[in-house]
């Protein structure tokens, strides 16, 4: 089986997550952060899909990078985006300069490794996905040649997962901290694995369709909290 089916599949699976997003009633601001991941994704999945056919082609190189430079710029933004979402749901501490501080300074240090790891040091190189069961074809794809995990992401990640919780109690939506959890978990159980990059990205869907469905919860409870004139 070509993998090239399971990188459509998530590549439609996004189109629609990003089509929903402007067709529900989200909280606000916030979810051009959660669009702007959706491009980045959708983005990645369009040049899988095109390695799945023509391998790891030098014409690909160039349009692959920014993969990586996507991923590098906007992941680490969540904890402000969780920051955001502590206020909305009536954090007190959210409000104090401090505590503030804490999720800027958390956001500056995962972008500039980001920015410094998948921007400026980045380099591609092709590696051969051959799967050991014999299920699916055989596909050149590209990786980033120092092979360095994306801390900032998985640091980032780490950060905010606790914080899904206290809006969990606070607001008495779950899902959040469920999709956060679950990215956390698939990601790290994967990671070895061949097809880690697959349940990578099915992950991935679950994690984004958490924060949009939280979006529109949030967006809800804005709106029944503001009164008919």
């Amino acid at each position: 089986m070509s993998l090239s089916y399971f990188f459509a599949g998530y590549l439609l699976v996004h189109l629609a997550l990003l089509t929903l997003s402007f067709r529900w009633q989200l909280a606000g601001p916030r979810t051009w952060l959660i669009r702007a991941i959706l491009i980045g994704v959708i983005y990645d999945n369009a040049m899988l899909l095109l390695s799945s056919w023509y391998g790891a082609a030098d014409w690909l190189t160039p349009l692959n990078y920014p993969r990586w430079w996507l991923h590098g710029l906007l992941l680490p933004l969540l904890s402000l985006y969780m920051l955001s979402l502590l206020r909305q749901s009536g954090v007190a501490m959210a409000f104090k300069g401090w505590f503030s501080a804490i999720f800027v300074v958390i956001t500056v240090l995962c972008l500039s490794y980001g920015i410094w790891y998948d921007i400026v040091q980045l380099q591609l190189t092709s590696r051969l996905f051959e799967d050991p069961n014999g299920f699916f074809h055989s596909m050149e794809r590209f990786n980033a040649l120092n092979g360095t995990p994306p801390l900032g992401t998985i640091f980032t990640n780490l950060f905010i997962l606790p914080f899904t919780v206290v809006v969990w109690r606070k607001s008495g939506w779950p899902w959040l901290f469920a999709g956060t959890l679950t990215i956390f978990l698939i990601n790290g159980a994967s990671a070895p694995l061949a097809y880690g990059f697959l349940l990578g990205n099915f992950a991935e869907i679950l994690f984004l369709l958490a924060l949009l469905k939280t979006e529109q919860y949030f967006g809800t409870v804005k709106a029944a909290a503001v009164p008919n004139s």
